[in-house]
């Protein structure tokens, strides 16, 4: 019983002790992890494109740059898509028929959809821009398929509509 006991509290502690280190390194600043902070290493998702294209470091900070001036963009644009979401599904939730709020909400969503897939593409194509040739037409090749959702991967959701 008492041996039970002991394995009981090793492992409560051992639990402990994994959460705790965990935590340290996932949900900690960078600069409190002891990670670089600069923002060119804060760009996980732009590690892919720096590897892929072999680009120089002021290749890569010029990407980084524009990736971290469209930001903004792309968050007020995903939020707003967001809240068309959220005013659809209440619509939804409080009728069987096409109404014209319904209808409306609808519209709203597309016309924010189009100012996305262009405000994405003129960064992308802006992006494109500050690479040399080859690298550009390697970039694009590799990422406009994936922004507009042309992939079979993609349309492969769409199976059975």
């Amino acid at each position: 019983m008492k041996r039970g006991f002991a394995v009981l509290i090793l492992a409560l502690l051992l639990g402990i002790a994994a959460f705790w280190v965990g935590w340290m390194f996932s949900c900690r600043p960078p600069e409190v992890a002891g990670y670089a902070t600069d923002d060119h290493t804060r760009l996980p998702e732009l590690r892919w494109l720096r590897q892929e294209l072999d680009l120089s470091d002021e290749q890569f900070a010029e990407v980084s740059r524009l990736h971290l001036a469209y930001r903004p963009t792309c968050e007020s644009l995903c939020n707003r898509i967001m809240m068309t979401h959220e005013k659809i599904r209440h619509l939804l939730s409080e009728g069987t028929k096409m109404t014209p709020e319904l209808t409306a909400a609808l519209q709203e969503n597309a016309d924010i959809q189009v100012e996305c897939q262009t405000a994405l593409l003129k960064h992308v194509f802006q992006t494109a821009a500050c690479l040399p040739p080859e690298k550009s037409k390697r970039y694009l090749e590799a990422v406009l398929p994936q922004v507009m959702e042309l992939t079979p991967e993609a349309s492969s959701s769409l199976q059975g509509h």
